[in-house]
């Protein structure tokens, strides 16, 4: 049967008997357009084999300056186990040590260190501030391949702004720091005035990267950790510094953007000197898990050690100290007590926050509060039975959940492997200080239980490959799992059995 139609009339009429017969005259084939992918193909020779090229680079002169004899305080020379691992742990801002950091290590030791820990700071959150940007950000074909060819330049401009504008802050915090802190340390002991500015300078700088290298003299009673639990000013003044490094330079900017310290009662954000509703969900996610793991670490010291540690201190000593802890235990690593005489209870949850570490694009280190706040809100949302993950009237991408389970996994992974390596080569270090202080190693954080200085050289090797895997593992990660255009296929969905 014939359907009457010709150029210049129309197709007769759907009539019940004859739809299927037109509707395969009308159908027009597929035109297939060939698109090129939004994001080209990775090459090794870009950010991240810069990067830890950089850092690998870094740590070769540390270690070899650290080497010569002029670096010891007795003109001997440190051997290479000890000028490696301490040069490794300085870039990465680590802060374990194998020696007592005063007085092994010359004048000129120390300003090898405090270079290691200016340059691995700086070098690490200008890296990670302007990747994680680009990465934020929908670009151009061009920025990109810009981009691939210039390690993270692809909008020239504004990276050169950025990058001028952390190092001014953190040269301006350092600054700050070290003023706040040049009287008080006048008092620790009969220092110059040039001995002054050098010890108050190294500790602005060791406390904003939250490196946790001092080199105050040692108290007869009690070392390193005796000097500077005796004076609570510079504890109070150390605090607020590892904060702000540990928060992110994206973080803070957010922040300064809204800023807006008008009271009102109008509506429950006006109450805060930020304007809450107008931060970004990152900003808002960082902020609400970060006091929340400032205020737990704290209760959780002080709680624990009320009758331990604390037990010599006044009520408000005990107070200020778990304060001050529970700040520079998570991501830090400045000790003003014998970290070793704590609680199991108390190295077990200083463990998990040092896994977790602080923000990403940070000096700190850890998985990043980031990947954690993306998991709690996935978990929430599963929980809540929504078949997306919301939060705060937010959608999180299925992505984006994704690549921080894998970071998540991969940091357990690491640990799960590094561990029982480490019960072999070093059997005589008790099990629970050895795991304490190899997540410090992995979430740079260096607060040390005393199994650093007890490693054998083979056990020392594996804690510089975790102080480097921590420290640049993460970034790393992020900037290989960058979003890339959805595939132009899907396979079928097929339920698998849980719980």
């Amino acid at each position: 049967m014939n359907v009457p139609s010709d150029g210049n009339t129309e197709p007769a009429a759907l009539t019940p008997e004859r739809p299927l017969l037109i509707w395969r005259q009308r159908r027009v084939a597929p035109v297939r357009v060939p698109i090129r992918p939004r994001v080209p193909p990775r090459r090794w020779s870009s950010a991240p084999l810069l990067l830890l090229i950089a850092f690998l680079l870094l740590n070769v002169i540390g270690g070899v300056l650290l080497h010569l004899p002029v670096a010891t305080a007795d003109g001997v020379g440190a051997s290479l186990r000890v000028a490696f691992f301490t040069a490794i742990s300085a870039s990465t801002v680590t802060g374990l040590t194998v020696v007592d950091t005063p007085e092994f290590w010359s004048f000129s030791g120390q300003v090898v260190i405090f270079f290691l820990m200016l340059l691995g700071g700086l070098e690490f959150i200008t890296a990670a501030t302007v990747l994680i940007a680009f990465i934020g950000r929908r670009a151009t074909v061009i920025e990109e391949d810009v981009y691939e060819d210039t390690v993270g330049a692809g909008y020239a401009r504004n990276l050169t702004r950025v990058a001028r504008n952390v190092v001014a802050a953190f040269f301006g915090g350092y600054i700050i720091g070290a003023a706040l802190m040049f009287f008080e340390l006048r008092s620790v002991a009969d220092f110059s005035i040039a001995e002054t500015l050098w010890q108050s300078l190294f500790l602005s700088v060791s406390a904003l990267n939250n490196a946790g290298f001092s080199i105050l003299p040692n108290d007869p009673a009690g070392g390193n950790a005796a000097t500077l639990g005796a004076h609570p000013y510079l504890m109070g003044v150390i605090t607020p510094l590892i904060i702000a490094g540990a928060l992110g330079w994206p973080f803070i900017m957010d922040l300064r953007r809204n800023w807006s310290p008008a009271l009102t009662l109008r509506r429950w954000s006006g109450l805060f000197l930020f304007n809450f509703s107008r931060l970004t969900l990152d900003t808002k996610l960082v902020l609400i898990l970060t006091v929340t793991l400032y205020v737990f670490s704290a209760l959780a010291f002080l709680f624990a050690e009320w009758n331990g540690v604390l037990s010599e201190n006044s009520g408000l000593g005990k107070i200020g100290s778990s304060v001050f802890h529970g700040v520079s235990g998570r991501t830090a690593g400045f000790a003003a007590l014998d970290w070793s005489a704590t609680l199991d209870f108390t190295q077990l949850v200083y463990g998990g926050l040092m896994f977790i570490g602080g923000s990403t694009a940070s000096v700190a280190g850890g998985i990043k509060v980031n990947t954690l706040a993306v998991l709690l809100a996935a978990a929430r949302s599963s929980a809540l039975r929504r078949p997306r993950t919301e939060i705060f009237r937010r959608e999180i991408g299925p992505a984006l959940v994704s690549r921080a389970l894998l970071v998540f996994l991969l940091g357990v992974i690491f640990l799960g492997v590094v561990a029982p390596i480490l019960t072999y080569t070093d059997p005589q270090i008790p099990f629970l200080p050895l795991m304490f202080e190899t997540i410090s190693a992995f979430g740079t954080n260096g607060m040390s239980a005393g199994a650093a200085s007890h490693l054998s050289t083979a056990g020392s090797v594996i804690f510089m490959i975790t102080m480097l895997v921590g420290r640049i593992g993460p970034l790393t990660l992020v900037m290989l799992l960058a979003p890339r255009e959805d595939a132009a296929y899907r396979y079928p969905e097929e339920p698998v059995r849980i719980g």
